[in-house]
């Protein structure tokens, strides 16, 4: 793409977009920032809403792995 800025031209390119991470590793980051954020919470609720939310990511993570373990499908280590 190019764009002119005050006669100036300026070329740049898109980013090319992440590769997804494969199994319950994506759900796995996601447990690790609610767990964060519960652990860092000074409202009790909250803390205990955002653990919630924790372990319903790490249990969807386990989830996956165990699917993707018993298709012998690669995991994110065997990337080609």
């Amino acid at each position: 793409m190019t764009s002119t800025n005050n006669d100036t031209a300026v070329v740049t390119s898109a980013a090319p977009a992440p590769l997804p991470r494969s199994g319950g590793a994506w759900a796995r980051d996601l447990g690790d920032q609610y767990s964060k954020i519960a652990r860092t919470s000074t409202d009790p609720q909250q803390a205990e809403a955002n653990a919630a939310e924790a372990r319903t990511y790490y249990d969807i993570a386990d989830r996956l792995d165990r699917a993707i373990s018993d298709t012998g499908q690669p995991g994110e280590e065997h990337k080609p």
